[in-house]
């Protein structure tokens, strides 16, 4: 049942309010009855009037009067009011009315049917109104229970995101830990020469080379998508950034017994981080390398295209299918071999490769006749040439076995089979050893042997390694040690980190032991 409407009615005469309200007897109103202004005003803050049925002649205040009043309060301006007079064809009261808000007139003797339409009209308007009102506080509470849920959505959306990243590099770290120590073992018995171990110990290597790849390319895929990765743009030859990716893929190429020749114009720059185009022409041999059968050739090709380099990699494998080539560049999709059956892999490299290429101003595209007609990869990037001289990378010096004589290194790591794999290729090199598992046994330690060079890991128990970093520092040695720091965490603002506690150096694990020890060398060198 619909809700009663209030209809004022105004009028100095009693009778004439009895007449009214006889004319206007409705189920569907509420008549409420005022026998001048200040009844009138009065009704009007207790009741929600819909329309004013006002007598224009009254004592002490007028009706016009009492319509300015009303229509100058903000919260009545909007209500009809609907004159009544007993004058007929007084003009100057009539425009009177009607700037004081009327809507309406009618005279006197009133037509009754004619008064309950035009307040019919009234009172169903006031309905629509307020139906209306209703519908839009409905709709504004439900558009703010809706962009709650959004705005609740999308903070669980960017705290998925933050944890997954945060889960990418965690694992990162816990992977990287275990293969520290492989990767020490393995070049610490490469280096003794056992013949009846070379190669499984080659097998290993790669393998470790190939997981070390993975965690990499996650992370950097992390970082991608949570906008942390930056280039480090330099004046690069890109010949030799292609050949730092064929050395890398090597160990790749021979255990498939596969050829990789290189057609490279060394006098092709480009504005670039050498060590992404090195990762993506690496991704690009790698997928070659997977997909063409032993002993198939390879190519590298470097050429200039107008103001454009175009580094192009042609296998002669497995080919790719038309239906395949839209998708090959999506995240973690994977090549269906012609024999059926997926490659294996994760699905990330060629989609990592086109996103550093696309923060190259550059494009990665890929083209192949079909299966078994192999494929082709082509990275083309803005580029220049010049033949003005571009300091060549520095070739890794020779390790050498003396160099590491009587310089005392202290391993601070928490993880046994860490300290005791580096201990291990230390001593191998010459150098003088001693180990600590913790933070403070580090601190006495270093107070004891009084080492040159300082190897921590961050991720110890109670005392983490920036804090005995900080504390080294604050030690009264007569000297500086060199601070190395060793651990799982590679992130930009994890060697920030370092940095600001006073380590020289970081190294994330697993470390590569040419990295590792021509470091130390040059340290050594140094003092």
């Amino acid at each position: 049942m619909q809700q009663a409407i209030d209809i004022l009615l105004v009028d100095d005469e009693p009778r004439n309010l009895d007449v009214l309200e006889v004319i206007l007897s409705d189920r569907g109103y509420r008549l409420i009855r005022a026998g001048g202004a200040d009844d009138a005003l009065r009704a009007l803050l207790k009741y929600d009037i819909a329309a004013i049925v006002l007598d224009i002649h009254m004592p002490e205040v007028g009706g016009v009067e009492l319509a300015r009043l009303i229509k100058g309060r903000k919260q009545f301006s909007e209500i009809p009011i609907l004159f009544l007079t007993a004058h007929v064809g007084a003009e100057q009261e009539v425009i009177a009315g009607y700037g004081a808000g009327a809507v309406d007139y009618l005279t006197k003797p009133i037509n009754p049917e004619i008064l309950r339409r035009k307040v019919a009209v009234f009172a169903d308007l006031f309905r629509k109104t307020r139906a209306l009102a209703e519908l839009n506080e409905t709709l504004e509470a439900r558009v703010q229970e809706r962009t709650a849920e959004l705005e609740k959505s999308e903070a669980a959306l960017q705290l998925a995101a933050q944890q997954k990243d945060e889960f990418l590099a965690t694992l990162a770290h816990e992977l990287r830990n275990p293969l520290a120590p492989l990767r020490m073992g393995i070049d610490l018995l490469q280096r003794l020469g056992l013949s009846e171990t070379t190669k499984t110990l080659s097998v290993m290597n790669r393998q470790l080379d190939h997981m070390v790849r993975l965690i990499d390319d996650l992370l950097d895929v992390a970082r991608i998508s949570g906008g942390k990765l930056e280039l480090r743009k330099e004046r690069t030859n890109l010949a030799e950034a292609i050949r730092t990716a064929i050395d890398t893929c090597r160990p790749f190429f021979q255990q498939r017994r596969q050829t990789a020749s290189a057609q490279l114009d060394d006098g092709i720059f480009a504005s670039a981080d050498p060590i992404r185009v090195a990762q993506i022409v690496g991704n690009l041999l790698h997928n070659a390398a997977k997909f063409t059968p032993e002993g198939g050739p390879i190519q590298v090709q470097l050429s200039l295209a107008g103001r454009r380099a175009l580094i192009r990699v042609v296998d002669t494998g497995v080919g790719i299918a038309a239906e395949q080539l839209v998708n090959v560049f999506q995240m973690f999709t994977r090549i269906e071999a012609a024999a059926g059956g997926s490659t294996g892999g994760l699905g990330i490299g060629l989609a990592l490769s086109r996103k550093l290429a696309e923060m190259h101003d550059g494009q990665l595209t890929a083209h192949s006749d079909g299966i078994g007609k192999g494929s082709a990869f082509e990275f083309s990037l803005p580029a220049t040439t010049g033949s003005e001289d571009v300091s060549s990378p520095v070739a890794s010096r020779p390790v050498s076995s003396t160099r590491g004589l009587a310089v005392n290194v202290v391993v601070i790591e928490d993880n046994r089979d860490s300290a005791e794999m580096l201990a291990l290729s230390l001593e191998s090199r010459g150098f003088i050893p001693s180990v600590a598992h913790t933070g403070s046994d580090g601190l006495a330690l270093i107070l004891e042997r009084l080492p040159s060079i300082i190897l921590c890991d961050i991720g110890l128990p109670q005392m983490d390694g920036l804090e005995v970093c900080k504390r080294v520092r604050a030690l009264r040695l007569g000297y500086r040690p060199v601070m190395i720091a060793l651990t799982g965490w590679g992130m930009k603002e994890d060697v920030q980190r370092t940095r600001a506690s006073g380590f020289d150096h970081h190294l994330v694990k697993p470390i590569a032991p040419e990295m590792l020890f021509e470091l130390l060398d040059q340290v050594s060198a140094s003092r």
